[in-house]
């Protein structure tokens, strides 16, 4: 009995570092989260740690096969992410866009020193970097930096102080009618230089 409780306390332990939970959707607000017909497969892989072979619709449409490493899950607003490990290294997939799902009996290889939050925080990135690719670099005087965050969220990045007491910021926008309408309220108080 000793082994089951043992194989069962490893399993809880692996269960508990395999979950992100991050309530608000990329557009910040809070929805519904349904689970998706292959969830409990997935999570059941990522926890026993065995590899699965799966059928994946892309985003465009197109249908990939492929064995992956399940290394965690996110929910991230309504919508579920498996974080994997795969021959292009660390990927992230839709748990609703896989088309079928079967286990196979390969353990999953986990990277040295691996993170689900840290992975998921990276992945955070480049997903905003994606939805936000104009940059624009500016001076803000600093008693506007609050209302700065506060317009602009994880879409501002505050420097350096400049020599004429100003703040150095970077904005991003998805495109410049965006960013003009946003910063217009500001008047003089951010500087717009390149």
């Amino acid at each position: 009995d000793l082994p089951d409780a043992a194989a069962r306390m490893r399993q809880a332990e692996a269960a508990s570092r395999a979950l992100v939970v991050d309530d608000a959707g990329w557009d910040g607000v809070r929805r519904e989260r349904p689970a998706p017909r292959h969830l409990d497969d997935v999570q059941g892989a990522v926890v026993e740690g065995i590899c699965i072979r799966m059928r994946y619709v892309a985003r465009d449409g197109a249908i990939t096969e492929r064995v992956v490493h399940p290394l965690g899950l996110v929910a991230k607003g309504p919508i579920w992410y498996l974080v994997a490990g795969t021959d292009a290294g660390s990927r992230t997939f839709r748990v609703d866009r896989i088309d079928a799902l079967e286990r196979t009996s390969d353990p999953v290889v986990r990277p040295e020193g691996f993170s689900l939050a840290d992975e998921w925080a990276r992945t955070i990135d480049r997903v905003d970097r994606l939805r936000t690719p104009l940059v624009a670099r500016a001076s803000a005087r600093p008693f506007a930096l609050g209302y700065l965050r506060a317009a602009f969220g994880s879409r501002v990045a505050i420097g350096a102080a400049e020599a004429d007491g100003r703040v150095a910021v970077e904005l991003r926008a998805h495109d410049p009618r965006g960013l003009v309408a946003e910063l217009a309220g500001f008047g003089s108080l951010v500087e717009v230089h390149e």
